[in-house]
């Protein structure tokens, strides 16, 4: 068989698999399994190119394997839950009369017309007067807390490494453990008060000025509803839209680093070139004209021709897949903002490496497993 044959028989199949991929998402949609809004914060793509994407029947590279990736990590998270309710399901049968091992035991994802719902009709039937009403509310409260918990894992696994402190890779497995094991609303809100305490400030569109007063409150929660409000308020705070930009910027970065343009910048300045890879993972920069103002403010230092500045910030630009507008062109030769950022990210970072070693719910939670 030609290497070409080879080549055609796969080509086949990949688009197979792309076909089959984006059916999943979208009969995933279709039957509301997943948000809309929860995959393009994942991928970091709008609703419009997310319609898009799933319409389009020829191969996206970048979109392709974004999803791909979320979809793997979402259902590696299903199982990990999956197995941690198993785990306390174990637990619950050794220990009768542990209400919150058993609420932990529930099936990550109950369909409306069995699990707790089926058990409350039961209830209903085969009791007197009001006993069937309150274990139809239980089961309810029990379904929302399972909510609550699934939206918290979820929110966990689409904050990029970089937005949050060192020390969560350490402490990430036992958070999770727990977070999965949670009985109620209160449990709940220990693993979210946990996770806030790990992020960092540039994982904010601004300052995370109502965090005091939002963990006042949180604090004061017992029910599911309103713990999921105030973990909706700390995910709207987030930098969605930069976070979504990071491997664009990542990608194109690196592309300048292997040009002449970038073997240049590395010569004017070096140290100034690193702090743009330090502003870009702490989320400075709202997009690719952001990341080319600090490169050619590095080029701004070149002694030389006019002709000869504008080939390299000409050069720099081409690198990076933007144009050289005016603005670029006339640009002054001065440091780069991406000093200040750099400075800020490594006091901020060497500040919260240290910070509590109570990853997984602090003392006010309970533990899991």
């Amino acid at each position: 068989m030609t290497s070409r044959t080879r080549q055609q028989d796969i080509a086949p199949s990949v688009s197979e698999a792309l076909r089959l991929m984006k059916q999943a998402v979208q009969s995933s949609l279709d039957l509301g399994d997943i948000n809309p809004q929860s995959v393009c914060k994942a991928v970091g793509m709008t609703k419009p190119q997310l319609s898009s994407w799933l319409t389009t029947t020829s191969p996206s590279p970048h979109w392709d394997a974004k999803v791909a990736e979320w979809l793997k990590q979402a259902q590696a998270r299903a199982l990990s839950a999956n197995g941690a309710q198993h785990r306390g399901a174990s637990s619950s049968v050794s220990s009768k009369g542990s209400g919150k091992a058993a609420k932990a035991s529930q099936p990550a994802k109950a369909s409306p017309s069995g699990g707790a719902s089926a058990k409350a009709a039961t209830s209903r039937e085969s009791t007197p007067g009001g006993k069937g009403v309150q274990a139809g509310g239980k089961a309810s409260t029990e379904q929302s807390v399972r909510r609550l918990k699934q939206d918290l894992l979820e929110l966990e696994t689409y904050i990029p490494w970089t937005a949050v402190s060192s020390a969560w890779q350490s402490k990430r497995a036992a958070w999770e453990r727990k977070t999965c094991a949670a009985g109620d609303a209160g449990c709940v809100v220990q693993q979210l008060l946990a996770l806030e305490r790990f992020l960092l400030p540039c994982a904010f569109e601004a300052r995370w000025s109502a965090g005091n007063e939002w963990r006042a409150r949180l604090l004061r929660q017992n029910s599911a509803a309103d713990v999921k409000q105030s973990l909706r308020e700390l995910e709207d705070a987030m930098h969605w839209a930069r976070f979504g930009a990071h491997s664009t910027l990542v990608e194109r970065y690196e592309q300048l680093l292997t040009s002449r343009a970038g073997e240049q910048l590395e010569r004017l300045g070096a140290r100034r070139l690193a702090q743009v890879r330090s502003t870009i993972d702490s989320f400075g920069y709202a997009g690719l004209a952001d990341m080319a103002q600090d490169c050619i403010a590095i080029a701004g230092g070149a002694e030389g021709a006019g002709a000869e500045l504008r080939e390299l910030r000409e050069s720099i630009c081409a690198a990076l897949g933007v144009p050289l507008t005016d603005a670029l062109l006339r640009l002054p030769a001065k440091g780069a903002r991406s000093t200040d950022a750099s400075d800020d990210l490594s006091s901020t970072t060497s500040a919260l490496a240290a910070a509590p070693d109570d990853a997984d719910g602090g003392g006010g939670g309970e533990a899991g497993g």
